[in-house]
This record gives C-alpha cells, sequence and structure tokens, in this order.
C-alpha cells in the first residue's frame, strides 16, 4: 500500500523523514533531547533505534518533517500504541489507535505556524489510512492542543508523571 500524499506549500515543505534521511541524526537527537527534559530514563542510541522503525516501508510508525527552504524546522511521529484496557486508559474506536507523539519545533521557529502545520499533516496522513480520531498524552503544552480541537478524555499517570489524554476527531 502506497503512502498517503503530505502537503506542501511554497514556504514549508512536509516530508516523510523515510524520504529524507539526512535529517534522521537531527530527529533523533530531538527525540532524546526532550525525553531528558521530561525526566525520562532515555539514550540517543534508544531513540535511534526508534526511529528507525519510522523509516521503514510501511505505514506506521512514521515521522513528518518540516523544511523551510530546505532547513529542517520541527518534526512530529505517528505511531500506534496498543495495550490492553484498563481503567487508567480511554476507550478508543479501534484496536489499534494512531497518536501523535514527539511534536517538536526548536525555540526558534516557534510561534510561525510551524506546530499546527505538522499536526494538520499529520492528521490528513492519519484520515488518509482510514482512522477517525487521533490521540495523544501531554505532560505540558495541553492548552496548545486545546486550541487545536483537541479535548482532555482522561487525567491519568503514567511512567509516573500525570498526563493528560487528548483526543481529536479527523
Amino acid at each position: 500500500m502506497k503512502s498517503p500524499a503530505v502537503k506542501k506549500s511554497p514556504e514549508l515543505q512536509i516530508a516523510l523523514l523515510e524520504n529524507r534521511p539526512d535529517f534522521f541524526a537531527q530527529v533523533a537527537y530531538w527525540h532524546h533531547q526532550e525525553c531528558e527534559r521530561q525526566g525520562l530514563k532515555s539514550t540517543l542510541a534508544l531513540r535511534q533505534q526508534r526511529l528507525v522503525l519510522h523509516v521503514k516501508e510501511q505505514l506506521l510508525p512514521k515521522t513528518l518533517i518540516i523544511l523551510q527552504r530546505d532547513e529542517l524546522v520541527g518534526c512530529v511521529s505517528l505511531v500506534n500504541y496498543t495495550y490492553r484496557s484498563s481503567e487508567r486508559m480511554p476507550k478508543v474506536s479501534t484496536e489499534t489507535p494512531v497518536w501523535l507523539s514527539n511534536l517538536y519545533v526548536p525555540e526558534q521557529y516557534r510561534q510561525q505556524g510551524i506546530g499546527s502545520a505538522l499536526i494538520d499533516a499529520a492528521k490528513h496522513y492519519v484520515r488518509d489510512l482510514g482512522f477517525s480520531e487521533l490521540w495523544l498524552s501531554a505532560t505540558d503544552y495541553t492548552d496548545y492542543y486545546q486550541k487545536r480541537g483537541w479535548e482532555i478524555i482522561r487525567r491519568t499517570r503514567l511512567g509516573g508523571r500525570q498526563v493528560n489524554v487528548m483526543r481529536v476527531d479527523l
């Protein structure tokens, strides 16, 4: 099955990381940096190992990157997290829900619509796969997502941290 199309604009170009392997190391570093910022146990080698799955010829997991004049200015990942039903996690409409993960835009590029463009591209990608909802868990930036239509479905603890589990209809 062919990957869904990813939108482009003259100023910003969104691509699949698998099509731009020259940015793999930077994206892995950003993922590692964010894990450390959040107090999660991680190593750069582990982030690279997990990111390798995103560049294989499969529909998920995937990482989308955004370029501004061929300079990497952000990324977002889409993953299938499967879990057994529990009181801590919300009911989902499919056995393999898709989760938005690792949205990252370097500080100097924030407040320019880059994060929103990545979220929109991720929604489009997932919608093209036939899904009707997208999930995320947020410890920070909950307001950012709520302003973009995400709804808090549940507040819970994951990995010892308080998180908001959020969902958006596609």
